[in-house]
């Protein structure tokens, strides 16, 4: 995966930095229609959820969400979430809080076709990111973390 520009410099996308994230054990709060937790740091930001690379969690009482466990503590630059594209996926994302450690990085303000969704991390010390919706299904396809710049 190379670099992807949309034009404007606030939402470029380096995809050269180190994934902290790659291949890393990933865990959620339920499984729904083959969306494996581990889809999420597969490497594969591919947005067809029928092509088996995407996450979903069902519907449950309480919240939804994803970790991934980044084994040691990483001061996190930013964390890029790939949502699914195959259909609107507004009520399957919009509102999702992505975190470092405990540290909020920001929220998913859904907007239809868009490739994906960049969080400042401000360098937060973390050794796990999280993807958390109050409620109902959570899905997305590909999660990758950056380290803050030294």
């Amino acid at each position: 995966v190379s670099t992807q520009s949309t034009g404007d410099r606030e939402n470029q996308l380096d995809l050269s930095e180190e994934n902290l994230a790659l291949k890393k054990v990933a865990t959620s709060s339920s499984t729904i229609d083959g969306g494996a937790p581990g889809n999420g740091v597969d490497g594969d930001s591919d947005g067809n959820f029928y092509k088996g690379s995407c996450v979903s969690t069902g519907i449950q009482q309480g919240k939804s969400w994803w970790s991934v466990d980044l084994v040691d503590p990483h001061n996190v630059g930013h964390v890029i979430l790939f949502p699914r594209l195959d259909k609107n996926s507004e009520t399957y994302l919009d509102g999702a809080v992505i975190s470092v450690g405990e540290h909020k990085c920001g929220t998913v303000e859904y907007v239809e076709n868009k490739q994906w969704y960049k969080f400042d991390c401000e360098g937060q010390s973390g050794s796990s990111v999280t993807v958390q919706k109050e409620t109902g299904y959570l899905q997305f396809c590909e999660v990758v973390v950056q380290a803050a710049e030294d």
